[in-house]
């Protein structure tokens, strides 16, 4: 099966205008400070289908809140944000302009918008970067060319051996692309494989304390299924309409979940209702966020206390694709309660 190493993003800004509050690349929306102050930046991505990187030229950026909850600050220079995700960062402005850039993660084109300390002002728009290509990496795989067992250069792989997957249907839904899994929790996000100073899910460090620090009484994995190709996406390759139950949790279990990413692409997965902790080597600090972005041929772990009582959308939050079918519903109940 051939991929195509350009498959980064579903929609892209031959379709896409990009905007920050509303605002498109030529408005230059300006958010004023006064020069020397220190100012807080909340940026939070709302759009339906897009993975922006985001940096200012010439300021550096300190985390200290992702999805809503304090972090230990982080001195970064970029970052990658899904759809959903929420980060909160501190920046120390001079008494000039600066330019915001959310590029987006293929990209094909940008958000822009301007920090400044009087109206009318505008700093210098810097160009689009050369677009990333997917690696054999981003699949799961070797590069099989690479080892001298292909004659060119496109991307090739062998079927994947579903028994590696036990749990997974065998559907078309099931991109069979992903036979070794790593973690990729220390890799900031495609685009920003060789970019100094970018933002990494183990960089996040919880600021206070977790609330529940069980050891997990058991663990479950899922894997995230799909292709462009039949456009038809999954979870364990199974639709959303084609789901005969929902995931069952018991009111207050703690549970160990892994996210197992068989597709080519980034997938920011997003469950309602409750706030999880990412397995990134933190112990009781480890970072809290409600979305993930569980990056192509890559696998994230975290810890869940099933602790709000009821039955809660679990989805890709990329809009084609959750409506396409990667979608479940959670459900917690108490002991000996029927979902």
């Amino acid at each position: 099966m051939r991929m195509d190493p350009t498959d980064v993003s579903d929609v892209t800004a031959s379709a896409y205008t990009y905007l920050v509050n509303g605002h498109g690349p030529e408005d230059n929306w300006t958010g004023l400070f006064r020069a020397g102050e220190r100012v807080r930046l909340r940026v939070i991505n709302a759009s339906a289908m897009t993975t922006f990187n985001v940096r200012i030229p010439g300021l550096k950026m300190t985390v200290v809140q992702a999805d809503g909850l304090n972090v230990r600050p982080v001195r970064i220079d970029e970052f990658q944000i899904g759809v959903a995700e929420t980060y909160d960062l501190v920046v120390e402005p001079k008494d000039r302009a600066y330019t915001l850039v959310a590029e987006n993660s293929d990209r094909s084109g940008m958000a822009r918008a301007t920090l400044a300390p009087r109206a009318g002002m505008v700093a210098p728009v810097p160009p689009l970067r050369e677009r990333p290509l997917a690696t054999m990496k981003d699949m799961g795989m070797m590069d099989h060319a690479a080892m001298g067992h292909g004659g060119g250069s496109a991307m090739t792989h062998d079927m994947r051996d579903m028994n590696l997957a036990p749990t997974v249907k065998d559907t078309p839904a099931v991109q069979t692309i992903s036979p070794m899994p790593v973690d990729r929790t220390g890799e900031p996000g495609q685009g920003l494989e060789n970019v100094e100073g970018a933002l990494t899910y183990r960089d996040l460090v919880a600021l206070d304390r977790n609330p529940d620090t069980r050891t997990p009484s058991r663990a479950m994995q899922i894997h995230l299924t799909g292709n462009m190709e039949r456009y038809m996406w999954a979870f364990d390759g199974v639709k959303m309409n084609e789901v005969k139950a929902p995931i069952p949790f018991t009111l207050g279990e703690r549970v160990r979940v892994t996210l197992v990413n068989d597709t080519m692409m980034t997938h920011p997965i997003h469950l309602h209702g409750h706030f999880f902790e990412l397995v990134t080597g933190k112990g009781d600090h480890a970072p809290r966020k409600h979305t993930v972005n569980v990056q192509p041929g890559g696998k994230v772990t975290f810890d869940l206390t099933a602790d709000a009582p009821g039955d809660w959308a679990f989805h890709c939050h990329l809009l084609y694709h959750m409506h396409a079918g990667m979608m479940q519903v959670v459900t917690v109940r108490p002991a000996g309660e029927a979902a």
